[in-house]
């Protein structure tokens, strides 16, 4: 074991890594991620995890930072509580497989609540480098942690992705290496959140506290606060209380730390769908079912059969749902969803839809199967599919066999494609096209820009919600 504490290490690497030294690619896969995950703040708006935060933040004041699409201005800390919280709303937001997370719905509303509040111009490269060291450590901590530190049922997004926002808006802020070391240690008495709460609003809460964690923690170690540089991997710490034996551990993670990159080696994976992960090869899988028979009438339809990892289907507890927080972690309803429609959307997560009849009873006629993985240390194993089996009231099956779904590393959405469901998803809340075409402009020049004047020119420019 190192000598110096993994956290010493990334706080070192936070504040020393030279600024402007990023890969030009990563720099542009920074961009499309803060458009993807200002489009799915925006579609969050109306949920009621973002009204519930933005009321319970209200009697505490204005402020700087715009909550996106809301008209809404808060002190920084609430506006990227509420941020955050929008953005996972429907848990169509960004992932790694490292750490098995949600890293820009926590880092990306921290980063925008905390750029409000500095004096003086920010340039969007300066931006984007802020991100692409949040994300850095959220991958090295997930790699050192996972998968057991999430199969024990921790959940990631509040307790590796608070530590990459404060990397983030510690970078952004231009704090020393103790300072950032304290701020990392103090997030980590921050972070908490268990799978436990998949189905219900504290999911999307998760990702709010997260990124509100990294602005506070980073304002206590800047006023002076300090904390033990052993929380990451000493006697009592993240690696020996929360993370089974087995796991690779810090050495090994923080190898080359500066000089390789986890977004090459993780990939950061971007959503199609509005539902938890696990359930997008099912989803993929039912489309072309769909596809395949024609666009099957749900009477036609006998049994549907669904085949998951059983560490995958431990996450999805629901069968029919009664809120659309249930129903985006039912793979028999996403499945029945995209078997009928032959797609995925976030009308079908609405209560009007969950109050259908055929598909309820569809979904009531699926089954979800626990298989043991062929290596339960892989998260999303392309060479292990999930399948789906449709047996037709004449008696006819069909099946499909899905490894890596659409929008995973391999099966990238590109740019292209995430600028479509960004369009998409201001398009379902209403939003204006001339206002969503200027933030997104501004957002896609974030690279070159000089400043954030047009991005938060834009954001403030958005439609409140009716």
């Amino acid at each position: 074991m190192s000598a110096t504490p993994a956290l010493t290490r990334l706080a070192e690497f936070v504040a020393g890594h030279p600024r402007g030294q990023f890969d030009p690619a990563h720099v542009a896969r920074a961009a499309d991620a803060f458009l993807d995950t200002l489009g799915c703040m925006l579609l969050g708006r109306n949920a009621p995890v973002t009204r519930f935060a933005l009321e319970a933040c209200a009697p505490w004041g204005g402020g700087p930072a715009v909550v996106p699409g809301t008209g809404v201005a808060l002190p920084p800390p609430w506006a990227a509580l509420a941020g955050g919280a929008a953005a996972h709303a429907y848990d169509l937001d960004d992932y790694t497989l490292a750490a098995n997370d949600h890293p820009s719905a926590v880092v990306v509303p921290a980063l925008l609540a905390q750029a409000s509040n500095i004096e003086g111009s920010i340039s969007g490269a300066a931006l984007l480098d802020a991100y692409l060291i949040g994300l850095e450590v959220i991958i090295r901590i997930g790699e050192a942690v996972n998968l057991g530190h999430y199969n024990q049922g921790w959940h990631t997004t509040s307790t590796i992705d608070s530590l990459g926002a404060t990397a983030a808006v510690a970078r952004l802020t231009g704090l020393g290496p103790e300072e950032i070391a304290a701020a990392l240690s103090l997030t980590t008495s921050m972070g908490s959140g268990f799978v436990s709460q998949f189905g219900t609003m504290a999911k999307p809460l998760h990702a709010g506290i997260s990124a509100k964690s990294g602005i506070v923690a980073t304002a206590l170690a800047r006023a002076g606060a300090t904390a033990s540089p052993h929380v990451m991997d000493g006697p009592v710490s993240l690696l020996s209380t929360m993370t089974p034996e087995g796991a690779v551990g810090f050495d090994t993670a923080l190898a080359g730390l500066g000089t390789s990159w986890g977004i090459d080696r993780s990939g950061l994976g971007a959503k199609l769908y509005p539902s938890c992960g696990y359930t997008h090869r099912c989803i993929d899988g039912a489309i072309e079912l769909h596809d395949r028979l024609g666009g099957p009438k749900t009477e036609d339809i006998a049994s549907v059969d669904l085949s998951l990892p059983d560490f995958h289907l431990a996450i999805l507890p629901y069968g029919v749902p009664d809120s659309t927080e249930e129903a985006l972690f039912s793979a028999p309803w996403c499945a029945a969803v995209g078997l009928m429609s032959g797609a995925c959307k976030g009308s079908d997560f609405t209560q009007g839809s969950l109050a259908r009849g055929e598909l309820r009873a569809l979904t009531a006629r699926m089954t979800a199967t626990a298989r043991t993985p062929i290596n339960p240390t892989v998260n999303i194993d392309p060479t292990d599919p999930d399948i789906v089996t449709v047996t037709l009231v004449d008696g006819r099956r069909e099946t499909a066999r899905v490894g890596l779904f659409t929008g995973a590393p391999g099966r990238d959405l590109g740019r292209e494609g995430l600028v479509k469901k960004y369009n998409d998803n201001c398009a379902f809340v209403g939003i204006p096209q001339c206002q969503s075409d200027a933030l997104r402009e501004a957002t896609l020049a974030l690279p070159t820009a000089a400043s954030l004047a047009d991005l938060q020119a834009s954001v403030a420019g958005i439609s409140p919600a009716n």
